[in-house]
Protein backbone atom coordinates (compact mmCIF):
# COMPACT_ATOMS: atom_id res chain seq x y z
CA UNK A 1 0.00 0.00 0.00
CA UNK A 2 1.37 3.40 -1.24
CA UNK A 3 1.85 6.04 1.96
CA UNK A 4 0.68 9.60 1.67
CA UNK A 5 3.20 12.14 1.26
CA UNK A 6 3.54 14.95 2.83
CA UNK A 7 7.42 16.06 2.81
CA UNK A 8 8.24 14.90 -0.67
CA UNK A 9 6.91 14.72 -4.33
CA UNK A 10 3.47 12.74 -5.20
CA UNK A 11 2.44 14.49 -8.01
CA UNK A 12 4.30 14.01 -11.48
CA UNK A 13 5.22 17.35 -13.08
CA UNK A 14 4.99 20.31 -11.62
CA UNK A 15 2.19 22.27 -9.68
CA UNK A 16 1.82 24.71 -13.47
CA UNK A 17 1.48 21.86 -15.10
CA UNK A 18 -0.77 20.05 -13.29
CA UNK A 19 -2.57 23.07 -13.46
CA UNK A 20 -2.48 23.31 -17.26
CA UNK A 21 -3.52 19.91 -17.76
CA UNK A 22 -6.47 19.82 -15.41
CA UNK A 23 -7.67 22.78 -17.42
CA UNK A 24 -7.47 21.00 -20.56
CA UNK A 25 -9.26 18.05 -19.22
CA UNK A 26 -12.28 19.87 -18.12
CA UNK A 27 -12.53 22.45 -20.71
CA UNK A 28 -12.98 19.53 -22.69
CA UNK A 29 -15.72 17.86 -21.04
CA UNK A 30 -19.38 18.84 -23.14
CA UNK A 31 -21.62 19.36 -20.10
CA UNK A 32 -25.26 19.76 -21.79
CA UNK A 33 -25.45 22.32 -18.82
CA UNK A 34 -23.04 25.11 -18.22
CA UNK A 35 -21.17 25.39 -14.93
CA UNK A 36 -22.15 29.14 -15.29
CA UNK A 37 -25.42 28.50 -14.73
CA UNK A 38 -24.97 25.42 -12.03
CA UNK A 39 -22.88 27.60 -10.04
CA UNK A 40 -25.96 30.15 -10.19
CA UNK A 41 -28.35 28.75 -7.77
CA UNK A 42 -27.40 29.50 -4.81
CA UNK A 43 -30.31 28.53 -2.26
CA UNK A 44 -31.24 25.03 -1.02
CA UNK A 45 -34.68 23.97 -2.26
CA UNK A 46 -36.99 21.89 -0.78
CA UNK A 47 -36.72 17.81 -1.80
CA UNK A 48 -40.25 17.19 -3.46
CA UNK A 49 -40.14 13.44 -1.36
CA UNK A 50 -38.82 14.68 2.16
CA UNK A 51 -38.78 18.11 2.16
CA UNK A 52 -34.83 19.06 3.03
CA UNK A 53 -33.90 21.78 1.77
CA UNK A 54 -30.50 20.57 -0.67
CA UNK A 55 -28.52 23.04 -2.85
CA UNK A 56 -28.39 20.66 -6.45
CA UNK A 57 -29.92 17.42 -5.25
CA UNK A 58 -31.02 15.04 -2.31
CA UNK A 59 -28.28 12.87 -1.28
CA UNK A 60 -30.93 10.50 0.78
CA UNK A 61 -34.01 10.81 -1.63
CA UNK A 62 -32.04 11.09 -4.54
CA UNK A 63 -34.15 13.20 -6.20
CA UNK A 64 -33.37 17.23 -8.34
CA UNK A 65 -34.39 20.02 -5.81
CA UNK A 66 -33.28 22.46 -8.97
CA UNK A 67 -34.55 20.99 -12.10
CA UNK A 68 -33.26 24.42 -14.04
CA UNK A 69 -30.17 23.70 -13.67
CA UNK A 70 -29.67 19.45 -13.86
CA UNK A 71 -28.91 17.99 -16.83
CA UNK A 72 -30.64 16.00 -19.27
CA UNK A 73 -31.05 12.23 -18.67
CA UNK A 74 -27.90 10.30 -19.80
CA UNK A 75 -28.14 7.04 -21.17
CA UNK A 76 -25.58 4.63 -20.26
CA UNK A 77 -24.23 2.12 -22.74
CA UNK A 78 -24.62 -0.41 -19.89
CA UNK A 79 -26.14 -0.74 -16.39
CA UNK A 80 -24.48 0.08 -13.85
CA UNK A 81 -25.27 -0.71 -10.19
CA UNK A 82 -23.29 0.97 -7.16
CA UNK A 83 -22.57 -0.85 -3.73
CA UNK A 84 -22.74 1.98 -1.52
CA UNK A 85 -20.96 1.12 2.45
CA UNK A 86 -23.29 1.83 4.74
CA UNK A 87 -20.29 3.50 6.84
CA UNK A 88 -20.37 5.78 4.17
CA UNK A 89 -21.76 9.17 4.35
CA UNK A 90 -24.55 9.79 1.78
CA UNK A 91 -23.47 13.66 1.65
CA UNK A 92 -19.93 12.97 0.64
CA UNK A 93 -20.59 10.01 -1.49
CA UNK A 94 -19.49 10.85 -5.14
CA UNK A 95 -21.65 8.45 -6.91
CA UNK A 96 -24.92 9.71 -5.31
CA UNK A 97 -25.37 12.87 -7.55
CA UNK A 98 -24.66 11.20 -10.89
CA UNK A 99 -27.03 8.50 -10.20
CA UNK A 100 -29.60 11.62 -10.36
CA UNK A 101 -28.20 12.48 -13.68
CA UNK A 102 -28.73 8.57 -15.46
CA UNK A 103 -31.59 6.56 -14.73
CA UNK A 104 -29.36 3.66 -15.85
CA UNK A 105 -26.90 3.74 -12.60
CA UNK A 106 -28.59 1.97 -9.46
CA UNK A 107 -27.19 2.66 -5.93
CA UNK A 108 -27.28 -0.35 -3.15
CA UNK A 109 -26.51 -0.14 0.19
CA UNK A 110 -24.30 -3.24 1.50
CA UNK A 111 -25.07 -5.95 2.61
CA UNK A 112 -27.31 -5.30 -0.28
CA UNK A 113 -26.47 -6.35 -3.93
CA UNK A 114 -27.35 -6.17 -7.64
CA UNK A 115 -29.85 -9.32 -7.86
CA UNK A 116 -30.52 -11.64 -10.92
CA UNK A 117 -26.84 -10.46 -12.63
CA UNK A 118 -25.98 -12.95 -15.11
CA UNK A 119 -22.06 -13.23 -14.67
CA UNK A 120 -21.36 -14.15 -17.57
CA UNK A 121 -22.54 -10.59 -18.37
CA UNK A 122 -21.47 -9.01 -15.64
CA UNK A 123 -18.21 -6.76 -14.77
CA UNK A 124 -17.04 -5.43 -11.70
CA UNK A 125 -14.25 -2.88 -11.53
CA UNK A 126 -11.80 -3.94 -8.96
CA UNK A 127 -7.91 -4.15 -9.07
CA UNK A 128 -7.42 -7.99 -7.81
CA UNK A 129 -4.72 -9.99 -9.35
CA UNK A 130 -7.08 -11.65 -11.78
CA UNK A 131 -8.18 -8.16 -13.26
CA UNK A 132 -7.93 -7.43 -16.66
CA UNK A 133 -8.60 -4.64 -19.15
CA UNK A 134 -11.22 -3.96 -21.04
CA UNK A 135 -9.10 -3.94 -24.37
CA UNK A 136 -8.15 -7.79 -22.88
CA UNK A 137 -11.92 -8.84 -23.56
CA UNK A 138 -13.17 -10.39 -26.64
CA UNK A 139 -16.75 -9.07 -27.73
CA UNK A 140 -16.95 -6.35 -24.87
CA UNK A 141 -20.58 -5.57 -25.85
CA UNK A 142 -21.48 -8.71 -24.54
CA UNK A 143 -21.25 -7.47 -20.66
CA UNK A 144 -24.48 -5.57 -20.17
CA UNK A 145 -23.75 -4.50 -16.39
CA UNK A 146 -20.68 -3.38 -14.64
CA UNK A 147 -20.65 -3.48 -10.22
CA UNK A 148 -18.82 -0.71 -8.18
CA UNK A 149 -18.16 -0.43 -4.83
CA UNK A 150 -18.41 3.12 -3.30
CA UNK A 151 -16.13 2.75 -0.04
CA UNK A 152 -13.07 2.94 1.60
CA UNK A 153 -10.12 1.70 0.32
CA UNK A 154 -10.13 -0.82 3.44
CA UNK A 155 -14.05 -1.03 3.22
CA UNK A 156 -14.22 -2.34 -0.48
CA UNK A 157 -11.94 -5.22 0.61
CA UNK A 158 -14.74 -6.97 2.04
CA UNK A 159 -17.61 -6.42 -0.18
CA UNK A 160 -15.42 -7.17 -2.89
CA UNK A 161 -14.71 -10.74 -1.22
CA UNK A 162 -18.30 -11.25 -0.96
CA UNK A 163 -19.23 -14.48 -2.76
CA UNK A 164 -22.55 -12.39 -4.73
CA UNK A 165 -20.00 -10.35 -6.13
CA UNK A 166 -16.78 -12.59 -6.64
CA UNK A 167 -18.82 -14.45 -9.60
CA UNK A 168 -18.43 -11.30 -11.51
CA UNK A 169 -15.58 -10.33 -13.88
CA UNK A 170 -12.89 -8.32 -12.39
CA UNK A 171 -11.47 -5.58 -14.52
CA UNK A 172 -9.12 -2.44 -14.13
CA UNK A 173 -8.90 0.35 -16.07
CA UNK A 174 -5.78 2.33 -17.21
CA UNK A 175 -4.23 4.77 -14.50
CA UNK A 176 -5.51 8.37 -14.00
CA UNK A 177 -4.93 11.14 -11.34
CA UNK A 178 -7.84 11.67 -8.98
CA UNK A 179 -9.03 15.38 -8.35
CA UNK A 180 -10.96 14.07 -5.89
CA UNK A 181 -10.23 16.80 -2.12
CA UNK A 182 -11.00 14.15 0.64
CA UNK A 183 -8.42 12.62 2.39
CA UNK A 184 -7.55 8.84 1.99
CA UNK A 185 -4.53 7.25 2.47
CA UNK A 186 -3.09 5.92 -0.43
CA UNK A 187 -2.11 7.83 -3.63
CA UNK A 188 -3.90 10.13 -6.27
CA UNK A 189 -4.22 7.41 -8.44
CA UNK A 190 -6.93 6.23 -6.29
CA UNK A 191 -10.10 7.80 -7.65
CA UNK A 192 -13.33 8.74 -6.63
CA UNK A 193 -15.80 6.41 -7.59
CA UNK A 194 -17.69 8.79 -9.75
CA UNK A 195 -14.21 9.22 -11.53
CA UNK A 196 -13.74 5.56 -11.64
CA UNK A 197 -17.27 5.55 -13.19
CA UNK A 198 -16.68 7.94 -16.06
CA UNK A 199 -13.53 6.51 -16.82
CA UNK A 200 -14.41 2.59 -17.30
CA UNK A 201 -17.76 4.19 -19.05
CA UNK A 202 -15.84 6.44 -21.46
CA UNK A 203 -13.08 3.21 -22.16
CA UNK A 204 -16.21 0.88 -22.85
CA UNK A 205 -17.11 2.96 -25.13
CA UNK A 206 -13.83 3.55 -26.79
CA UNK A 207 -12.88 -0.52 -26.58
CA UNK A 208 -17.25 -1.62 -27.62
CA UNK A 209 -15.95 1.25 -31.18
CA UNK A 210 -12.60 -0.05 -32.01
CA UNK A 211 -14.49 -3.72 -31.75
CA UNK A 212 -17.05 -2.77 -33.79
CA UNK A 213 -14.88 -1.41 -36.28
CA UNK A 214 -15.91 2.46 -36.12
CA UNK A 215 -13.22 4.92 -37.44
CA UNK A 216 -12.39 8.31 -35.32
CA UNK A 217 -13.45 9.92 -32.86
CA UNK A 218 -14.44 7.06 -30.94
CA UNK A 219 -16.10 8.99 -27.69
CA UNK A 220 -18.19 11.98 -28.12
CA UNK A 221 -18.36 13.04 -24.44
CA UNK A 222 -21.48 10.52 -23.72
CA UNK A 223 -21.05 10.31 -20.03
CA UNK A 224 -19.33 13.43 -19.88
CA UNK A 225 -22.47 14.99 -18.00
CA UNK A 226 -22.06 12.29 -15.04
CA UNK A 227 -18.81 14.39 -13.84
CA UNK A 228 -20.93 17.93 -13.65
CA UNK A 229 -22.01 18.15 -10.14
CA UNK A 230 -18.54 16.55 -9.32
CA UNK A 231 -16.01 18.98 -11.67
CA UNK A 232 -18.46 22.14 -10.03
CA UNK A 233 -17.11 21.35 -6.18
CA UNK A 234 -13.82 20.70 -7.69
CA UNK A 235 -13.20 23.51 -8.74
CA UNK A 236 -15.06 25.48 -5.16
CA UNK A 237 -12.59 23.61 -3.11
CA UNK A 238 -9.84 24.79 -5.42
CA UNK A 239 -11.21 28.98 -5.36
CA UNK A 240 -11.58 28.29 -1.85
CA UNK A 241 -8.52 27.44 -0.51
CA UNK A 242 -6.26 29.28 -3.52
CA UNK A 243 -7.93 32.89 -2.91
CA UNK A 244 -6.17 34.93 -0.77
CA UNK A 245 -8.40 35.55 2.39
CA UNK A 246 -8.90 39.62 1.72
CA UNK A 247 -9.96 38.17 -1.58
CA UNK A 248 -12.53 35.84 -0.45
CA UNK A 249 -15.95 36.54 0.61
CA UNK A 250 -16.15 36.38 4.44
CA UNK A 251 -19.48 35.06 6.31
CA UNK A 252 -20.95 35.87 9.67
CA UNK A 253 -19.36 33.45 11.97
CA UNK A 254 -16.26 32.75 10.17
CA UNK A 255 -12.98 32.28 12.02
CA UNK A 256 -10.97 35.31 11.21
CA UNK A 257 -7.99 35.45 9.13
CA UNK A 258 -5.35 37.52 8.51
CA UNK A 259 -6.14 39.80 5.10
CA UNK A 260 -3.52 38.13 2.20
CA UNK A 261 -3.08 35.07 4.04
CA UNK A 262 -2.90 32.26 1.80
CA UNK A 263 -5.68 29.96 3.53
CA UNK A 264 -3.83 25.98 3.79
CA UNK A 265 -5.21 23.38 2.56
CA UNK A 266 -5.72 20.52 5.05
CA UNK A 267 -2.85 18.72 6.24
CA UNK A 268 -4.45 16.01 5.47
CA UNK A 269 -4.55 15.72 1.60
CA UNK A 270 -1.48 15.42 -1.08
CA UNK A 271 1.27 18.31 -0.69
CA UNK A 272 0.51 20.95 -3.53
CA UNK A 273 -3.14 19.67 -3.67
CA UNK A 274 -3.99 23.12 -4.50
CA UNK A 275 -3.38 24.71 -7.81
CA UNK A 276 -2.54 28.12 -7.49
CA UNK A 277 -2.46 30.75 -9.73
CA UNK A 278 -5.07 29.13 -12.13
CA UNK A 279 -7.89 31.36 -13.00
CA UNK A 280 -10.87 29.26 -12.94
CA UNK A 281 -14.01 31.92 -13.53
CA UNK A 282 -12.38 31.58 -16.88
CA UNK A 283 -13.52 27.59 -17.39
CA UNK A 284 -16.42 28.45 -15.52
CA UNK A 285 -17.77 31.30 -17.47
CA UNK A 286 -15.58 31.44 -20.59
CA UNK A 287 -17.32 30.14 -23.88
CA UNK A 288 -18.52 26.47 -24.03
CA UNK A 289 -17.07 25.79 -27.79
CA UNK A 290 -17.55 21.57 -26.49
CA UNK A 291 -21.00 21.59 -26.94
CA UNK A 292 -21.64 17.58 -26.96
CA UNK A 293 -20.98 16.07 -30.15
CA UNK A 294 -17.12 17.00 -30.48
CA UNK A 295 -14.28 14.89 -30.90
CA UNK A 296 -12.11 16.42 -28.05
CA UNK A 297 -10.39 13.43 -26.30
CA UNK A 298 -8.10 14.85 -23.99
CA UNK A 299 -8.00 13.14 -20.32
CA UNK A 300 -6.55 13.62 -17.03
CA UNK A 301 -4.01 11.08 -16.40
CA UNK A 302 -0.95 10.08 -14.40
Amino acid sequence: MAKRQRDGAVYEGTTEQRGEETKRFISSLKFSVPLAKLRAVKDRAPCPQCGKRRLYYCYDCLRVCHPESHPVPVALPLAVHVILHPGEHRSKSTSLAASTISPDMKILTYPEVPQGLDPQSTLVLYPSPQSVCLDEIEDLHKFKNVVFVDSTWQQSKAISRDERVTSFKHVKIPQRTSLFWRFQNNDPSYLATVEAIYYFLREYIVQTAKQAGKSEPLYNGEVDDLLLYYINQYIMVQQNYATPTDERPQHPGSVAVTPGEDRAFTTRHFQDYVLKGVVWDEIVDGPRSNARGGSDSTSLHK
